[in-house]
């Protein structure tokens, strides 16, 4: 799927009631902000189809999209703006940035399940560390995720699949489930069952989906060094 640029995109992403603006600001209250005991965070929302179905079906958890491209992002946006009063969702945000800067935006702890949606595989060998389940991306997610969160991983690449595989035991993170070929079944009410917009598109492709889930390796996040203070884990913190 082709992403056009959209010349106003800053524009229409400042203007935005869904995008913050200044998520820095917002480090260690985004339970407060959307009004949920749980966080869910999605590394590439893209327009943001899984983002929002996940926000109406899990109505008592936050949702927050993360996307660095702002031409993609003011779609998602865009069409959360467009929702009438009555269908406005109010436990989801927006934030556009690079992955590497979530310690910037979130306290240790704050973040309860990650999903990482058809994610650019870097399919050459080179970029390897650029794959956001490499060692270098972990170590970043374990700054901001809290104690048993699980880690959601869906795509319709073999390497991409293959490498995560093999990265996440390498740096003690524990696989939970894995399929080659996964479709969900008709009673799985979970939010990796949600299919997002590559997913359906690859699907007629006939393309297989690739699906893991792991947990975050144990231990108490790292010390906030804004307040020397870690959150305590929640009950329940995951679908798995």
């Amino acid at each position: 799927m082709r992403n056009h640029f959209v010349k106003n995109n800053a524009e229409i992403l400042a203007a935005s009631s869904y995008v913050i603006q200044d998520p820095s600001a917002l480090r260690g209250h985004y339970r407060d902000r959307l009004g949920a005991a749980r966080l869910n965070l999605e590394i590439g929302t893209g327009k943001g189809r899984f983002l929002t179905d996940a926000a109406r079906s899990f109505p008592s958890e936050g949702w927050i999209g993360l996307e660095r491209i702002g031409s993609v992002l003011c779609k998602a946006a865009g069409a959360l703006d467009k929702l009438r009063p009555e269908a406005a969702l109010h436990n989801i945000c927006l934030i556009r940035s690079e992955a590497e800067s979530l310690p910037d935006y979130f306290a240790p702890g704050e973040i309860d399940a990650l999903y990482l949606n058809f994610s650019d595989p870097w399919p050459k060998a080179k970029h390897a560390k650029r794959r956001l389940t490499s060692g270098r991306f972990l170590s970043i997610y374990q700054k901001i995720l809290a104690p048993g969160a699980i880690l959601y991983l869906k795509t319709d690449s073999d390497i991409l699949f293959a490498s995560s595989l093999e990265e996440l035991p390498a740096h003690g993170w524990t696989i939970l489930a894995q399929e080659e070929d996964y479709y969900p079944d008709t009673g799985d009410t979970s939010a990796q069952a949600i299919p997002t917009e590559y997913e359906t598109q690859f699907r007629k492709e006939g393309r297989r989906i690739h699906m893991l889930r792991a947990q975050v390796p144990a231990g108490a996040p790292l010390p906030d060094p804004d307040n020397g203070s870690v959150p305590l884990p929640l009950k329940g913190a995951s679908h798995a």
